[in-house]
């Protein structure tokens, strides 16, 4: 399992990446974060999970914010692997949503 964001990060470490002198702790979702791990997800002979596509829900403002993280994950990443999405479907449907997504953009859609 792989998640796409680096979540934990040091203060030291995300000044570092922000370039940044005072940076709020917690959680951060750098936008270069999922490149660099589907960079490595592809060297990666065995199938791999990946998690967070989402952002934890940072990129879900727009439904077509939603479709464009799918859209990445499923380009970014090997066929054999898979993605692992956390859903609220409280205002919306999203378990149906997320599942025409997946079988929209994902290995079995070519």
């Amino acid at each position: 399992m792989t998640c796409f964001y680096r979540v934990t990060r040091t203060a030291e470490e995300l000044k570092k990446d922000v370039g940044m002198g005072e940076v709020p702790l917690g959680s951060v979702y750098l936008p270069g974060d999922p490149a660099r791990m589907c960079a490595v997800v592809r060297q990666v002979k065995r199938p791999c999970l990946a998690f967070k596509i989402l952002a934890a829900g940072r990129r879900c403002e727009r439904p077509a914010d939603v479709e464009a993280a799918f859209q990445f994950a499923f380009q970014s990443i090997k066929k054999s692997d898979a993605v692992i999405v956390g859903m609220f479907p409280r205002y919306r449907d999203e378990p149906a949503e997320d599942s025409a997504l997946a079988r929209r953009f994902g290995p079995l859609s070519t």
